[in-house]
Parts: structure tokens; sequence; C-alpha cells
């Protein structure tokens, strides 16, 4: 073989190679893995909250559920899920000494999973700290309040 058709030959070889490595990626990665958040958690007073992949839930014990969006929020909403690290959140709340030492008591580990919902100029973090238990972190500027949950 002459050297001309060697290069012709490796040059396609890498086309086809470069064309082929995204897919070789995905199929070595295998599909994504479910959130661990998604489902149905209840409050101790029986409110519910349900995570879906694209939208939270919200169910007062008697009341109707509302899907959480701009029209609950004033126009600003937004959800995210991924994984937070806890160090910033035990410092959330610098003026409320007793909640600030209730988030160093509860978040021991320095990250977990979570989903992070943006309500007009307030939030609200929920971390998964087990397979049964999730934390609740409302804000509202400086003002902050936690709850417990359980997955039903």
């Amino acid at each position: 073989m002459n050297r001309a058709r060697v290069c012709s030959i490796g040059k396609r070889l890498a086309v086809v190679l470069l064309a082929l490595s995204p897919a070789a990626c995905a199929i070595l990665e295998g599909p994504e893995p479910p959130n661990p958040l998604i489902g149905t958690w209840t409050t101790a007073d029986n409110n519910r909250v349900t995570f879906k992949s694209d939208a939270v839930v919200v169910a007062p014990d008697k009341g109707k559920p509302t899907t959480m969006g701009k029209s609950e929020c004033n126009g600003v909403y937004k959800l995210a899920y991924g994984r937070m690290q806890t160090a910033p959140l035990k410092q959330l709340f610098p003026l409320q000494v007793d909640l600030s030492a209730q988030l160093k008591q509860l978040l021991v580990r320095p990250e977990y999973p979570v989903a992070e919902m943006t309500c007009d100029r307030g939030g609200t973090t929920y971390l998964m700290l087990d397979d049964r238990q999730l934390l609740a972190i409302y804000r509202d500027g400086a003002v902050g309040g936690i709850e417990r949950m359980t997955r039903l």
C-alpha cells in the first residue's frame, strides 16, 4: 500500500472514531440514574409534597393540591435537582441562632441530594437526609424555617 492510501484510510478511520465517540460514551455511561427525591413526602401535619421530574405539587392536609409554577410564584419559579454542599446552608441564618444550631445538628454529611425551588423572592431547599427522611429549609429573605418530612 502506498503512503497516500494509508493516510486516506487513517483520516477516514479518525472521522469514524470521532463520530462514534459520543455514542460509545453514552452506551458506557448507561441510563441516567433515577432521581432519589421523586415521589411523595409528608409532614407531621399530613401536608404532602410530591416531587416530579419537572414539577413540585404541594397538597395541604385538607386542601386542594397546587402544582407550583410561575402563576403561583408571582412570575418567578425555578426547580433544579442535584447535590448540594451543606457548609453554606449551616450559615444561612446567622440572626436565627436556634435555626443555625438545628441545621448544624441535622446536616452531618458534607453534601446531600437536593431539590432547589425558587418561588417569588423566597425559596425552599429540600435535602434528602436518607431514604425515608427529607428536610425542607424555607427561606424568605434573611428569615428561614425548617420542616422534616417522611416518604410515603
